[in-house]
């Protein structure tokens, strides 16, 4: 049976407890949320309270609607040296009350001193339902993944091209947005933040839910951008600002200017 579209935003609800049948809720001091634009997904798990970014994961996917498979390519993973890294893994679909319930199986290796080399001992399954947390996709010109060209640091006359052996990715979905900073050819999430934003043509407003590295302060700030779509260029410009804490025990509040450029992203580097 053909199946839905799965761009948007999911919160995941629950998960499958291997060991003892049950299905375990998503306690409320904790996001967990999937991120699917037209060709990439990120998933977070973030505990509010202790203000720490627990995990998280992305790539690209494909998405089978006539055989109900939803294919995950993992290009990005934290925490670091998971074996989660570099996985393909199939899942298949199925909807339930508007949920979407997935089923599959992570690879799980173990080191041959024969061979050298890491081969697939076992497999460990994977259960999971989610369910939407936003409308439809709309035809918003910023839904999709980017990929930071340039930017403008504070106090600087001219742009400077991001390097290309580190990715600065940006998903847009129809209410949510969550962008990735990590090392193309390491297993490294250098930072991460993402939450929900509005967009009226001309202003680009982002609320932060989650920040990583924790301690930034920037959690619940309420950040608009001057926005504009040109070609296949996003321009947006403005400022977040940064607390620091003293030696004193006293803080300092700063600002810091964002001048970005970001062009629609194809891949997710190498793994």
């Amino acid at each position: 049976m053909a199946v839905e579209s799965l761009e948007g935003s999911w919160r995941r609800i629950s998960v499958m407890n291997q060991e003892t049948g049950e299905w375990i809720p998503i306690p409320p001091n904790v996001i967990y949320e999937k991120y699917i634009s037209p060709t990439h997904f990120c998933w977070v798990n973030y505990d509010i309270e202790r203000d720490t970014l627990l995990g998280t994961g992305g790539g690209t996917y494909i998405l089978d609607q006539e055989s109900a498979t939803y294919t995950e390519d993992i290009r990005f993973f934290l925490p670091a040296g998971s074996q989660l890294l570099g996985q393909t893994i199939p899942f298949d679909v199925r909807f339930e009350d508007g949920n979407w319930h997935h089923t599959g199986f992570s690879k799980i290796f173990e080191f041959d001193p024969e061979t050298g080399e890491n081969v697939v001992k076992d497999s460990s399954k994977i259960e999971e339902i989610w369910e939407r947390t936003d409308t439809p996709a709309s035809q918003d010109g910023l839904i999709g993944t980017w990929e930071l060209e340039s930017f403008r640091g504070q106090g600087d006359s001219i742009r400077s091209d991001y390097p290309e052996f580190v990715s600065y990715v940006k998903l847009i979905t129809p209410t949510h947005f969550v962008w990735v900073h990590y090392l193309s050819e390491q297993d490294q999430v250098l930072a991460e933040g993402g939450g929900t934003y509005s967009y009226d043509g001309n202003t680009y407003t982002e609320t932060l839910k989650f920040v990583y590295p924790s301690g930034s302060g920037q959690v619940g700030t309420v950040l608009p951008f001057n926005c504009r779509i040109d070609g296949d260029k996003w321009y947006h410009k403005g400022y977040i600002i940064i607390h620091t804490e003293d030696q004193d025990g006293s803080s300092t509040v700063d600002t810091v200017t964002i001048d970005e450029i970001w062009k629609p992203f194809t891949g997710l580097g190498s793994s």
